[in-house]
């Protein structure tokens, strides 16, 4: 199997600072835009949609929240998992571990929907 070059960053050479720069970057800005949405979100209800709406909003957040909060756990957990395989160069068990993650989150979603309606 001929492996097409990629844009893989090695984050075991080099500096550690440039490296851990890199990759919280992308983090950083989804927060920032979470974030935004929030206060959009806020704004939007406080003004055009009332009181109540914005009530139900902020009781809502904690249980969203630990929903997400549940959720990124999982994917640092999948994403030590298939780190290990992808380091140890054992690609077969890498598409497993992607093929079983999506296979959970899949499901879990089907569950939190089911019990959300």
């Amino acid at each position: 199997m001929a492996r097409t070059k990629t844009a893989d960053r090695d984050m075991t050479q080099g500096g550690i600072f440039r490296a851990l720069l890199l990759f919280s970057l992308p983090l950083l800005a989804g927060n920032f835009f979470q974030q935004c949405y929030n206060t959009v979100d806020s704004i939007v209800l406080g003004n055009f949609v009332g009181k109540a709406a914005l009530a139900a909003v902020g009781t809502t957040t904690p249980i969203i929240n630990t929903l997400i909060g549940l959720f990124l756990g999982l994917s640092a957990g999948i994403g030590v998992v298939i780190s290990q395989f992808y380091g140890a160069k054992e690609e077969e068990k890498v598409g497993q571990a992607v093929q079983t993650s999506l296979l959970l989150v899949l499901l879990l979603c089907g569950v939190f929907t089911a019990v959300g309606i």
